[in-house]
């Protein structure tokens, strides 16, 4: 059975007192500015990739990769050549892709198996494993024929020989663009020299019907964590049968889901439209509702049931029939406690967006985005600051967002954090043997570190906060990436072209924190990837990169 996830921040955590992040006059300097032998390697959609999932993927694609083993930088330039920034500042040359007729699909992803080896991808059907061997030499295995997609993630398992990859390509499904996770699963075979070559034994698909924002896989090899717009289901796996409710399930992704019930919410309170079927005709509804729970049905059919996200106080609950509707108001317990869904892990209910609560929270959180000085530079773009006609369109109109855990061996989701339309993810980082997630809570941005006791016993711990981050990011219109490095000491959003902005977490009890301007001046080109450490910010152009320092 699968364990609903809830994640409810720490009190302690949440500075309620905060005011703002005010324009620092600090300078985040430039330490270093490198121009490149050859513009690093772009690939642009082709005839074909025009939908919304794949015009996503290519527009927000991040050009450098960080190896979470050793802080280094990773690119691929135009000659397919692939390049390391250490964390002493120098470049060298690592690898060159070995040739290949393929088309290429996808831009060149890269993913860090272990200190040791690292897995690669042009974008076309070959992988290559760069391993590292005692003496520090570097060699390459091609690991062929496989679907062209894009690297998520990789884990090599010592103990058991075992390279396990994840991937996401763009697939049609019925006449619809779906995307689509592979897991490759390699076992290394070794003779008196090392390595002799790697055997590809199992591969499995899973169908996603939105776009895929994060696959994580654990140290076991045994699970992986998929953050999506929809719920991730297998489709394919070369070693054990699908069932046939699985088939079910993906057979109907195509159909047109209409919801049970529909709700609302403001500060106060909650509403809940319920459709009442017409072969019942003028048959009142059972309504038993709890401070926990609701159970609605007619007759012997159950229209919603379930435990409620967060308490309620039922005892002030009233309902009443419009048509063939039931409409309940309730009053939460907790006023001013924003809920992402009404019934936890339920999926058969729609959220209808409440435009007076958003008028209310952009008039009480502007001042969160005001105070920015205005980059004065002469050049033709702007700094994009805060945009209100944009904010119900960026902050409030997204999509499902859903965290799994997944059983690679049972097919089974373990795990399954709801986060549902308000708790959008602001930015996500792999460490060595866990990863770290910073989700929109009400208008804070909640750092989570995913935490495995045992194979059974899986959970997300409430690291740190960044107070009133939530709304800031939303307000970002010209954002291409959200970065933050392993100890979260700050944060920073990068723009499009030549501009960032980089926020310091604040003290627990401060009131106000620093907002610093990032400018690689009016001559840079357009950003093609970034990287935060803890030294340094890294940002990727088409010809140069670029190292600033400032950061503390």
């Amino acid at each position: 059975m699968t364990k609903i996830i809830d994640l409810r921040p720490k009190k302690d955590f949440l500075n309620l007192k905060f005011e703002k992040y005010q324009f620092s006059s600090d300078i985040i300097t430039i330490t270093d500015e490198k121009n490149l032998s050859k513009n690093v390697l772009r690939q642009e959609p082709s005839q074909g990739q025009e939908s919304w999932l794949e015009a996503r993927l290519f527009a927000f694609h991040n050009h450098l990769f960080k190896n979470p083993f050793d802080s280094s930088c990773w690119f691929c330039d135009e000659n397919y050549e692939v390049w390391r920034l250490r964390k002493d500042g120098t470049l060298h040359n690592v690898h060159s892709f070995i040739a290949c007729q393929a088309p290429t699909m996808y831009n060149p992803t890269i993913a860090f198996a272990s200190n040791d080896v690292v897995i690669l991808t042009r974008g076309d059907n070959n992988l290559e494993m760069l391993t590292t061997v005692n003496s520090g030499e570097k060699k390459s295995y091609l690991l062929e024929e496989i679907e062209p997609g894009v690297l998520l993630d990789a884990r090599y398992i010592e103990n058991k020989s075992k390279i396990i990859i994840a991937m996401c390509c763009i697939i049609v499904v019925n006449g619809k663009k779906h995307s689509q996770i592979v897991i490759l699963s390699y076992i290394i075979k070794y003779n008196n020299n090392g390595i002799d070559n790697l055997e590809c034994f199992q591969k499995q698909h899973l169908t996603v019907k939105g776009s895929i924002e994060y696959v994580f896989i654990e140290p076991n090899g045994d699970y992986i964590n998929v953050l999506s717009q929809d719920v991730a289901k297998f489709t394919y796996d070369s070693l054990k049968q699908i069932k046939d409710e699985e088939k079910k399930l993906s057979s109907n992704d195509s159909e047109i889901k209409i919801p049970k019930y529909s709700w609302s919410q403001d500060e106060e309170s909650l509403t809940v439209w319920i459709k009442i079927p017409k072969k019942f005709g003028d048959t009142k509804a059972n309504i038993n509702i709890k401070s926990t729970g609701l159970l609605i049905s007619v007759k012997d059919e159950i229209l919603i049931q379930g435990e409620l996200q967060y308490r309620i106080d039922h005892e002030t609950a009233v309902w009443k029939y419009e048509k063939e509707t039931l409409k309940l108001e309730l009053m939460k317990y907790e006023s001013g406690q924003m809920w992402n869904e009404l019934i936890k892990g339920d999926t058969d209910g729609e959220w209808l967006p409440n435009e007076t609560l958003a008028a209310e929270i952009h008039s009480r959180l502007s001042h969160l985005c005001t105070d920015q000085q205005q980059v004065n530079d002469g050049s033709s773009q702007p700094a994009i600051g805060f945009n209100s006609e944009q904010l119900e369109e960026c902050d409030l109109q997204g999509k499902e967002n859903t965290l799994q855990r997944i059983n690679l061996i049972s097919h089974s989701t373990t795990h399954l954090v709801m986060l549902g339309l308000h708790n959008r993810i602001l930015f996500t980082h792999k460490l060595q043997s866990s990863q770290v997630l910073c989700i929109r809570h009400d208008h804070d941005g909640c750092v989570w570190q995913s935490v495995e006791e045992s194979p059974d016993e899986w959970k997300m711990i409430h690291m740190s906060t960044y107070p009133g981050f939530g709304y800031v990011e939303a307000s970002k219109t010209n954002k291409k990436f959200c970065i933050s490095p392993p100890d979260c000491s700050y944060v920073a959003i990068i723009e499009h072209a030549r501009h960032g902005f980089l926020y310091e977490k604040p003290a627990t009890s401060a009131t106000i924190a620093k907002q610093k301007i990032i400018d690689l001046g009016p001559d840079s080109s357009h950003i093609m990837g970034a990287v935060a450490t803890k030294e340094y910010l890294v940002i990727i152009t088409k010809n140069k990169l670029f190292q600033l320092k400032g950061i503390r």
